[in-house]
């Protein structure tokens, strides 16, 4: 009988804690986490095995027991290293791009890189109702952390004379839920798999909420 595993949030609060404490992981697992997650998008915790994983990895049962102890343990291991992945890409992102509309392009492409690691392109409801539960849950949650950052970037901005003056927090909240809705409500007219679309979209929709106006 299958051990039902632990909440999908709650594993994701924890992979968020381990991401960003400096914890390492197994060298050389990124196989073993790409087939954790596709495993955990297709089948979710509770009915997902390690028997799964080791199949779609092609590491023993045994190995995967003796590496991380239980599924939960690497579920969340392969959700921080993904998660790991996503925040170094927008540190890089905000350290070597300088163009605002650049920054917020570059962003709204890793998020939807994101979605497809914990998603893995499985269309059905109820796993974008667990993304928007992952996003939500905690104090504060991912979505107020992303709230705060980009309002900050925000603030930086107008101060140095790149962005026009408005209220950063009302633009950082029309920013979050504008991304939320392509990240839970993915769009059947435009293929967010592609990301020159996704840069388009969000050249033209999700930018000029800061800049003013679009390119």
């Amino acid at each position: 009988m299958t051990r039902p595993g632990a909440p999908l949030t709650s594993l994701f609060e924890r992979a968020i804690e381990q991401a960003v404490s400096g914890a390492t992981t197994v060298v050389g697992d990124d196989h073993v986490f790409d087939a954790a997650l596709t495993v955990l998008a297709e089948r979710g915790t509770r009915a997902a095995t390690m028997d799964d994983v080791a199949a779609r990895s092609g590491v023993s049962r045994a190995t995967l027991f003796r590496r991380f102890g239980g599924k939960d343990a690497l579920f969340e291991a392969a959700m921080a290293q993904t998660l790991r992945t996503f925040l170094t890409a927008i540190a890089t992102t905000f350290l070597t791009v300088t163009d605002p509309t650049e920054r917020i392009v570059e962003a709204f492409v890793a998020c939807l890189r994101l979605r497809r690691r914990f998603i893995a392109g499985n269309p059905d409801a109820a796993h974008n109702a667990e993304l928007l539960a992952m996003l939500s849950a905690g104090d504060p949650s991912p979505l107020d952390i992303g709230h705060r950052f980009i309002a900050a970037h925000i603030v930086a901005g107008q101060a140095e004379g790149v962005l026009p003056q408005s209220d950063p927090d009302i633009q950082a909240d029309a920013i979050i839920r504008l991304t939320l809705g392509y990240l839970v409500l993915p769009s059947t007219r435009y293929d967010l798999d592609d990301e020159l679309t996704a840069r388009r979209i969000a050249r033209h929709a999700i930018a000029p909420l800061v800049t003013g106006s679009p390119p």
